[in-house]
């Protein structure tokens, strides 16, 4: 036997509204503002392994302490690939750029 319901009630939500999560802006740094054996905070990039390093958070924005653990979709800098990596993963990593390896085997003997 199946319970009848007024109509009207079927349109009014009966739990409160899903609010998202705030999203969290970071400003990445490019390679060209990076320097070659200096430490920055950030993470590896899980597909080429180079730093992605963190510029500055918007002023203004959410602190750490108003986030359990959020993740934050990043763009690296480096390879282009999208991922997403947890706030509270970030570290202290030298910038060693893959590049310079290369450069300095192709550049000219004088």
């Amino acid at each position: 036997m199946a319970i009848k319901r007024p109509a009207k009630s079927r349109g009014t939500p009966s739990h409160k509204s899903v609010v998202s999560a705030p999203l969290r802006h970071v400003e990445i740094r490019v390679p060209r503002q990076m320097v070659a054996g200096e430490p920055y905070v950030g993470w590896p990039c899980k597909k080429c392994a180079q730093v992605i390093a963190i510029g500055a958070a918007v002023p203004g924005g959410k602190t750490s302490a108003d986030f359990d653990d959020p993740l934050t979709a990043i763009k690296c800098p480096h390879c282009g690939d999208e991922n997403l990596y947890r706030w509270s993963a970030r570290g202290e990593l030298t910038y060693t750029p893959k590049s310079a390896g290369a450069a300095a085997e192709h550049a000219p003997k004088v």
